[in-house]
């Protein structure tokens, strides 16, 4: 140990290492293969002697020969459970895999296929969704495979072809027995959300009287989120809608259960009918941490960043929405589901102002497949950039164009009315863009969410022209103390454009809507505010000049850092790659405009 201290190969700690990991790693790849296998078996023997944990006996067994060991199975799955309730999930795929190899005897492979196909659907959908599948045909008992056959479905939804998702969860509802309700309420759920949300032709996933929720097991809470979503896309029952989402989410037991379809669902409902949602997002992602779920952690982001970009948060829902892409490539995410980040990602880029990075970011969706709901979704964004550039035309074909699904009647969640109304009105059609928005604001006066009918009211005050003044006034005091500040912003603008020459009320009305939009990052807006206040004889310092601070992430980063955490460290505690730290940490150290 001397010599090799001298030669600095070794520490002179009272416990030596190696100076450094390459000379570490170059003595190790000196040995042939086979050798290190058994002197790993070797290391991993002396360790279970002298009691170490299993999952210090399990890092030398990963490396070890296969024996087909009954005990080297179950250490490596403890090994795995104790990885998995530190929220480790690589790791426990990596040990559960190892398991696998060992073999491990007949009986228990179903198990453990059980076990590592549930850790893969947090990180690796693919894989995970291909172990369950395997576990579900070697199963017996009926409600075992009814918990599992919804873990199936749900990663499907994400990952397989359109239609594979409903069908394997029809039939697991028909391979049902009667007594288990509440697993046919969670998998007739699936059916119905799986089915709309990839386009299928209703009569195949909505046949039949609507199901009932009965009891409150995860079954029933599970069919509550599907039910309140579909009153939300009638734009009816706005009442109901919130009941059933808030029973879904209650205790936050969805979040046990469902590792981000059925809560998303939910959460979105409640967003949409301007329920207080709380700390929701933040309890998500702190779950979706503990356990090491990155797809949780993709739902959260994608989500939050579609709430912050509702709530003016412009930046924030940009950095939200980048991360989500991140993690949808790591995850293995489809394309078809893929494009709702594509469309809300060009939503935020379009009310930033920023049309030619709207226009590149495009161009990337036009890769994806606009089939489903996300493609029903790009589509609507595609249209309302084509209206900012000025192309009507274009973006009335693009919304007449014929689509594979079905039409959503609430506007709150698909503005098809008001997007037709304003392409029509940019082609001088302004009596048929009346009936729409007109349509549009009848539709969301029934829903009853002031966020959604305050921007249908400013567009159809804006339409009428000089006699739009009620339904511009409206849309400002509708606006007035909810999340959107960014449309209120919109609402005053309007309001102050078309207030006569001479009202005390136009400037502070346009004032203020400069302020929000310099605030929000809008910069088109605050442009649009500036021009407004000088045809009133007012100077304003120009639009771009925004004062942003720094992003909720960047911030987020930049605080793990300050309590030494390495960039490695940051990026795994929030699925990020290092990379991306990197950059963050970066923007964190330049000053801000």
């Amino acid at each position: 140990l001397d010599l090799l201290s001298r030669s600095e190969i070794l520490t002179r700690d009272q416990q030596p290492a190696f100076v450094h990991p390459l000379v570490r790693d170059a003595v190790y790849d000196e040995l042939p293969a086979a050798e290190r296998a058994l002197q790993h078996e070797r290391a991993a023997r002396v360790l279970r002697e002298r009691g170490a944990t299993p999952e210090q006996v399990a890092v030398h067994l990963l490396r070890a020969p296969c024996r087909g060991s009954a005990d080297t199975v179950a250490l490596l799955r403890s090994a795995a459970a104790t990885a998995v309730s530190r929220g480790a999930s690589d790791a426990a795929s990596a040990l559960l895999r190892r398991a696998l190899e060992e073999p491990v005897a007949a009986p228990e492979r179903p198990g453990v296929l059980v076990e590592l196909g549930r850790v893969e659907t947090h990180v690796d959908g693919p894989s995970g969704v291909a172990h369950l599948t395997a576990a579900y045909a070697a199963l017996q008992d009926p409600r075992e495979r009814a918990l599992l056959a919804m873990d199936i479905a749900r990663t499907h939804v994400f990952v397989s072809p359109p239609g594979v998702a409903t069908s394997f969860a029809r039939a697991a509802v028909d391979a049902l027995p009667d007594d288990l309700d509440d697993e046919r309420q969670g998998l007739v759920a699936l059916q119905r959300v799986t089915g709309y949300m990839h386009a299928l032709p209703p009569d195949s996933y909505r046949a039949g009287p609507p199901p009932e929720v009965s009891g409150d097991g995860d079954g029933a809470r599970m069919l509550a989120a599907t039910l309140s979503y579909e009153l939300l896309l009638e734009g009816r029952d706005r009442e109901g809608a919130v009941r059933l989402a808030r029973f879904s989410l209650e205790g936050d037991r969805l979040l046990e259960v469902d590792n981000g379809l059925l809560w998303i669902v939910a959460a979105n409902v409640l967003l949409l009918a301007d329920d207080d949602l709380g700390d929701f997002w933040d309890r998500a992602l702190a779950r979706a941490h503990a356990t090491g779920g990155l797809f949780s952690a993709l739902s959260v982001n994608l989500w939050r960043g579609f709430a912050q970009w509702r709530g003016g948060q412009l930046d924030d829902a940009l950095q939200s929405l980048a991360d989500a892409v991140e993690q949808q490539r790591v995850w293995g995410l489809s394309p078809v589901t893929s494009t709702y980040a594509a469309a809300f990602t060009l939503g935020v880029l379009t009310d930033r102002g920023d049309l030619d990075a709207a226009a590149a970011s495009l161009d990337e969706a036009r890769a994806l497949p606009w089939v489903g709901e996300g493609g029903r979704l790009v589509r609507e964004a595609a249209a309302r950039l084509l209206l900012e550039q000025g192309r009507p035309a274009q973006a009335l074909d693009l919304l007449a164009a014929p689509v594979d699904h079905p039409q959503v009647d609430n506007p709150v969640w698909a503005p098809w009315r008001g997007l037709t109304a304003r392409a029509l009105a940019g082609l001088g059609r302004v009596d048929e863009a009346l009936a729409l928005a007109r349509d549009e604001v009848v539709s969301l006066r029934r829903w009853g969410a002031p966020t959604g009918l305050g921007p249908s009211l400013r567009l159809l005050g804006e339409l009428r022209g000089d006699a739009g003044l009620p339904e511009l006034r409206e849309a400002v005091d509708v606006l007035d103390g909810t999340c959107a500040v960014l449309e209120r912003a919109r609402a005053q603008l309007a309001l102050g454009r078309r207030a006569p020459v001479g009202d005390d009320e136009a400037v502070p009305l346009l004032q203020a809507a400069l302020s929000t939009a310099r605030a929000c990052g809008a910069s088109g807006a605050a442009r649009d505010a500036v021009s407004a206040l000088a045809r009133r004889g007012v100077s304003a310092a120009a639009a771009d000049d925004t004062t942003t601070g720094a992003t909720s992430r960047v911030r987020r980063v930049a605080e793990l850092a300050a309590h030494g955490l390495d960039v490695n460290a940051i990026a795994q505690r929030l699925f990020l790659t290092p990379g991306t730290v990197r950059s963050l940490l970066q923007s964190a150290q330049e000053p801000m405009p």
